[in-house]
């Protein structure tokens, strides 16, 4: 059992890197902003809408998300999701009108969240055991946050060169092509490599039934207490991850921190986050998943006091730089068990796509929550003050999860004494 996710290793690094990668053609708009409103001959209003329509399309296909999951191939779902995205892509070569445009970002709502994200954590859980779930999700999220270091990076290193050599437009094609057909070639490796859970763990008496949704299964998980404890857990969870962009305007007009310190700031969560995805992934399967959640959110909430009371002064910004080290790792260790916990509240793989929908459909609406929250409490209290009521909501909400997991671990505690007991024999077994 423990040499499972050994096994599968190729196939989770292809996992994850396309997990990063599929993302970076609706997103890198943001990163080449002027170019792009240039090269296209938009708007801030209309540029601003491209995001809204993909959101939108995002928000919708979440919930129809676990249905395609669990309905269809997983193999099938992510290469066309991938192949679907990097077509798209290729399109933009064309630099069609605004309302094409609007079109685009909406297909990538589908072909990157309704079609892949539900296939792509049912993959991820097919890899491992029931003991390596932790690893699975850890080094999954691990991977895509080295991914986003590494292509931003080579990316950045394109652009510079066309533009040096060519002109910003030829510079904008050139990031489009690659990452359009980066896309296309990790469809294709996809649809060669990996295998489909049903045909490796699934009895063949079942192999029909795990193919379809049934909305049997979709009540059932709903009145499970374990459906809705996950549901706040990524809530609670996610709500850091979405708001940590205020952190850098936090630390200019509390701390006096220069543009590029505040930048750094920005760029120093994509650093923490292998650190915390990793870390939590081989210690979650060491002393259980729901252990290692618990201790996520004790260190979320302590970033979060000292955040919140440090006092806003120059000569305090290297401990500033360490309270935000640790909201960094520890939000980002909490995602990578977003799924892995899952293990814990002893769901099926072959119906993960279902227990994901509502999981996915409230967990992750804090994406349109929270910056209206942000925006408010900025509005209201103004300055400083603004920014402290904020992150003080954030830190409910860490308390909250805390809460959530001890409760959790109540009802969970058969089945993780089940993985306990796997464990160790699995480490008895590699003595021997």
């Amino acid at each position: 059992m423990e040499a499972k996710l050994k096994k599968n290793t190729a196939t989770l690094v292809i996992l994850a890197v396309s997990g990063a990668l599929i993302y970076a053609l609706p997103y890198f708009r943001n990163y080449y902003y002027d170019v792009f409103l240039d090269a296209f001959h938009l708007t801030n209003t209309q540029m601003g809408t491209l995001g809204s329509a993909y959101g939108v399309c995002c928000l919708i296909s979440y919930i129809f998300g676990g249905f395609c999951a669990d309905r269809w191939k997983t193999k099938y779902l992510l290469t066309i999701s991938l192949v679907a995205t990097g077509l798209l892509g290729f399109t933009l070569l064309l630099y069609p009108p605004y309302p094409v445009l609007l079109l685009i970002h909406a297909a990538w709502g589908i072909t990157s969240i309704m079609t892949f994200w539900g296939a792509l954590v049912k993959a991820v859980r097919s890899l491992g055991s029931e003991n390596e779930q932790g690893k699975a999700f850890g080094f999954f999220e691990g991977g895509r946050g080295v991914t986003n270091i590494i292509q931003s990076a080579v990316i950045l290193g394109i652009f510079a060169f066309f533009a040096k050599h060519m002109s910003d437009k030829m510079a904008l094609s050139a990031v489009i092509t690659v990452y359009s057909v980066i896309c296309l070639l990790l469809g294709f490796m996809i649809m060669m490599l990996y295998k489909d859970p049903d045909q490796a763990t699934v009895s063949p008496g079942d192999k029909e039934s795990s193919k379809s949704f049934d909305w049997a299964v979709l009540w059932k998980v709903l009145k499970m207490p374990t459906t809705w404890l996950a549901t706040i857990l990524i809530f609670t969870s996610y709500a850091m991850i979405i708001s940590y962009y205020y952190i850098t305007p936090y630390a200019t007009a509390a701390f006096g921190a220069s543009t590029l310190i505040a930048a750094a700031l920005g760029y120093f969560s994509q650093y923490c986050r292998p650190i915390g995805s990793f870390g939590a992934g081989i210690i979650g399967d060491r002393i259980g998943v729901s252990n290692m959640v618990l201790i996520g959110y004790i260190l979320l909430a302590f970033g979060l006091v000292g955040l919140i009371l440090l006092p806003g002064k120059a000569s305090f910004i290297l401990m500033l730089l360490v309270f935000i080290g640790i909201i960094y790792t520890s939000m980002y260790a909490l995602q990578a068990m977003h799924f892995a916990i899952l293990v814990e509240g002893d769901y099926p793989v072959e119906s993960t796509g279902t227990v994901s929908m509502p999981l996915m459909i409230i967990g992750y609406s804090g994406e349109i929550f929270m910056p209206i929250i942000a925006g408010a409490c900025l509005d209201y209290w103004g300055g400083t003050a603004g920014y402290k009521v904020f992150f003080g909501i954030l830190l409910g909400l860490a308390i909250i999860g805390f809460i959530t997991v001890v409760i959790w671990q109540r009802v969970t505690k058969e089945k993780r004494q089940e993985i306990a007991l796997q464990r160790k024999l699995a480490k008895e077994q590699a003595l021997t």
